[in-house]
């Protein structure tokens, strides 16, 4: 007699359509930092906050996309394993 496991999803699309949207915040910050520049008085504070929030917006992309990856792949293989 088979166990009646239920299975339990992880939601690896979601986080994935998260990474992509990281994306358009990152280029939201491209913008403004443009926008920025364009002003006649640079205003150097609010350019360095511009930037320091892409960097932290590309390290949550990187480990949340390496995630991923990472148990997409741990899940092909165990597939194919079962096979």
């Amino acid at each position: 007699m088979k166990s009646k496991k239920s299975k339990i999803s992880l939601p690896i699309g979601r986080a994935g359509l998260m990474a992509f949207q990281i994306n358009v915040l990152r280029d939201e910050c491209c913008v403004a930092a443009e926008k920025l520049l364009r002003e006649k008085t640079l205003n150097e504070a609010e350019l360095e906050e511009c930037a320091r929030l892409d960097d932290a917006l590309a390290e949550a992309q990187r480990v949340l996309k390496s995630a991923v990856s990472r148990i997409a792949y741990s899940r092909l293989v165990r597939r194919s394993q079962k096979k």
